[in-house]
């Protein structure tokens, strides 16, 4: 133990059974065995290097937005990406470091006049969730908007294109490859300040007005591919058909399960798509939840739900 711990301190600063709920936007999570606080990006492929070597378990943990972790913790070396370089580069570009939080890379580029960032003013998480992820809102996403990311996979250090990342919706090759996002350049455009401003107003405008204030993890589901959708299209309000997406919170919604509660946990008031944590609610209070709405959905619709929290058992 004492060994392990006096090599995880070249990384960066360690703590030792400390609760994970306070590092998630859910607020739910046990402790760790070790958390390793990372904030230079060559040392985080470092860690990870030694760690593969050593055999020892490990877990990464970036903003801790879109993640649902036991209550019982994890008995293994939690590695948590604190890593913060952001910077604006020739030809309108922005590297940011896995680390850096979503909302440092809007700021940036409307500071600047860019174009393309607009769809992400109030999302939460940093950078290297949200290119895991392929995190996205109002019918846009990362891919899009990526030039290049560099990660960490086999104990080596690389470049990948956006085309060499297996982007599809809310996921992408990195969810499933073992590699770790270390840092990402976005390629933007230069816009109007005006309409960039404006944009980002409407857009956080819809974003707030309906979400809510309670600890959540994000949008719990996957909203919905239009061709599953087996009734009539006139059913559908004219915006789902236009983004060729039917928002999971509207379904959940139409089975009547908004407030619906079990224990300390309730699918909100505000948004059927986000599950809250309203008094001290544990894993198994949501993903009962998850469950009864997975079912009703079925039941009502035809439609399988699929979680875009990732859950960690």
């Amino acid at each position: 133990m004492n060994g392990l711990y006096n090599e995880l301190k070249n990384f960066g600063q360690v703590k030792t059974n400390i609760l994970l709920a306070k590092f998630t936007t859910f607020k739910i999570g046990g402790p760790a065995k070790f958390l390793v606080e990372v904030t230079e990006s060559e040392k985080l492929g470092k860690l990870l290097t030694y760690l593969t070597s050593a055999g020892e378990d490990y877990f990464v943990l970036a903003g801790g937005s879109n993640l649902l972790l036991p209550d019982a913790g994890l008995d293994k070396v939690v590695v948590q990406v604190k890593t913060n370089k952001i910077e604006l580069l020739p030809d309108n570009q922005i590297f940011a470091d896995a680390g850096v939080q979503m909302a440092a890379v809007v700021g940036l580029a409307l500071k600047n006049n860019l174009t393309g960032m607009e769809w992400g003013i109030g999302v939460p998480g940093s950078v290297g969730g949200a290119v895991r992820g392929n995190a996205g809102a109002m019918g846009q996403d990362t891919w899009h908007v990526l030039k290049l990311v560099r990660a960490w996979q086999n104990n080596e250090t690389r470049d990948w294109t956006p085309d060499e990342c297996g982007f599809t919706y809310r996921s992408s090759a990195f969810k499933t490859n073992e590699a770790l996002v270390l840092s990402a350049i976005y390629q933007l455009q230069l816009g109007d300040r005006a309409q960039i401003t404006t944009a980002m107003q409407t857009y956080l405008k819809q974003r707030t007005g309906r979400y809510p204030s309670f600890p959540s993890a994000g949008s719990f589901f996957k909203n919905n591919d239009l061709d599953k959708w087996q009734k009539d299209l006139k059913e559908l309000p004219p915006l789902f058909i236009e983004r060729k997406k039917i928002p999971t919170g509207w379904l959940i919604e139409q089975c009547g399960l908004a407030g619906y509660t079990v224990g300390g946990a309730k699918i909100s008031d505000e948004h059927g798509n986000f599950l809250i944590n309203f008094d001290n609610a544990t894993q198994t209070d949501v993903l009962t939840i998850m469950e009864k709405a997975q079912t009703e959905v079925y039941n009502k619709f035809g439609i399988n739900l699929e979680p875009e929290v990732e859950i960690v058992s």
